[in-house]
């Protein structure tokens, strides 16, 4: 079998779609950086960001907040026991009660 053919106007809606995706993630971090939403607020209304956040790296939410870089990421992680690999929808109920303690949610 061969790959299969994708019309040129779902080539163009899936683009549209991952642009849009890339464009709100963009958004998200930039408001966590800034301060004007904070980490309980994404995870207390998770449905509201569910489709833009659910595929990210646990690390890139964590980079994003203020006051944290990537060494201070891995050390959260690290402390955890969560893989720097690991995406926000992956998370086990362990991994998410851990976080959660963790930030004080």
């Amino acid at each position: 079998m061969g790959v299969p053919i994708i019309p040129f106007e779902k080539k163009i809606a899936g683009l549209d779609k991952a642009r849009n995706i890339r464009t709100k993630r963009s958004q998200i971090k930039k408001m966590l950086k800034s301060g004007e939403i904070n980490l309980p607020d994404i995870l207390n209304d998770y449905e509201k960001y569910r489709s833009y956040i659910e595929n990210m790296k646990l690390i890139d939410i964590l980079v994003s907040l203020p006051k944290t870089g990537m060494v201070k990421a891995k050390r959260i992680l690290s402390e955890l026991n969560i893989s720097e690999r690991k995406k926000i929808n992956g998370l086990s109920t362990r991994q998410i009660k851990a976080f959660k303690e963790y930030f004080n949610l």
